[in-house]
């Protein structure tokens, strides 16, 4: 089984969140894993949690992870010209089906 992390906590008991639940992995963020990354959530948040995954596979020295954490910073420190980035990552989300059951 893949190792599997969340966008965000889950909604509180009674409540309901209006976001679908949906699943992308690291490989779709362009990183070299997949490693799922499952939640209610929108493209920003995705994005932010391959950021926290891809800074913590480097400081574990997984180097296979290193070329996509440079980049990520480099998105980070260029917020402009990362826009292309982001709206292929939004366009991608947005398109993601829902998930059926939630996280597996």
């Amino acid at each position: 089984m893949a190792n599997r992390s969340a966008f965000e906590e889950p909604p509180r008991p009674g409540r309901r969140s209006l976001l679908p639940m949906k699943t992308m992995t690291c490989r779709q963020l362009g990183g070299p894993c997949d490693v799922e990354h499952h939640g209610r959530t929108t493209a920003r948040s995705s994005s932010k949690v391959q950021d926290r995954h891809l800074n913590a596979q480097v400081a574990a020295g997984d180097e296979t992870h290193r070329e996509a954490h440079e980049a990520m910073r480099g998105r980070w420190k260029r917020p402009i010209s990362g826009l292309g980035w982001y709206r292929d990552v939004k366009r991608e989300f947005a398109g993601l089906a829902e998930d059926a059951e939630g996280p597996r």
